[in-house]
C-alpha cells in the first residue's frame, strides 16, 4: 500500500506494546506499511511479526519499563507510542467477585503497563 507524503510515516520510529498478536500485530503491519521503522513489544515474538525489533518483556513487570526504555531509547526516542496491550482474566460476577489481586492483575496490565512505558 502506498500513502501519499502527508500520510508517510518514513524516518519515524513507532513502539507497540502488545504488538505481537492480534490488534497489536495489525498496527504494526500497517505502521510498517506507512514507512515507520516499528519495534514490537511483547511476552513471546508470535508467528507473524512484521516488526524491525523486538523486545520480549512482561508489561505486567515494574521492572519491565526500564529495560524498554533502555533498549528503545538507544537509538533515540520514539515518535510514536502505541499501547494495545491488555485483556482480563477477571471472574464473571461483576466488581464484587474480585479479590485484590485480581484488582492488581487487571491494573498492572490494563492501566499501570502504559503508565510505566509514557514516563
Amino acid at each position: 500500500m502506498h500513502y501519499p507524503d502527508a500520510l508517510s510515516l518514513k524516518g519515524r520510529h513507532a513502539v507497540v506494546a502488545g504488538g505481537t498478536k492480534g490488534t497489536g500485530a495489525a498496527v504494526v503491519t500497517r505502521l510498517k506499511a506507512a514507512g515507520a521503522a516499528v519495534t514490537a513489544i511483547g511476552r513471546t515474538a508470535g508467528p507473524h511479526a512484521d516488526a524491525d525489533q523486538f523486545i520480549a518483556a512482561d508489561l505486567t513487570s515494574p521492572d519491565a519499563a526500564a529495560v524498554i526504555a533502555g533498549t528503545v531509547t538507544a537509538e533515540g526516542a520514539p515518535d510514536i507510542l502505541v499501547h494495545v496491550a491488555g485483556g482480563s482474566s477477571a471472574p464473571s460476577g461483576g466488581f464484587a467477585a474480585l479479590d485484590d489481586d485480581t484488582w492488581q492483575r487487571e491494573l498492572d496490565l490494563n492501566l499501570l503497563a502504559a503508565v510505566r512505558l509514557d514516563e
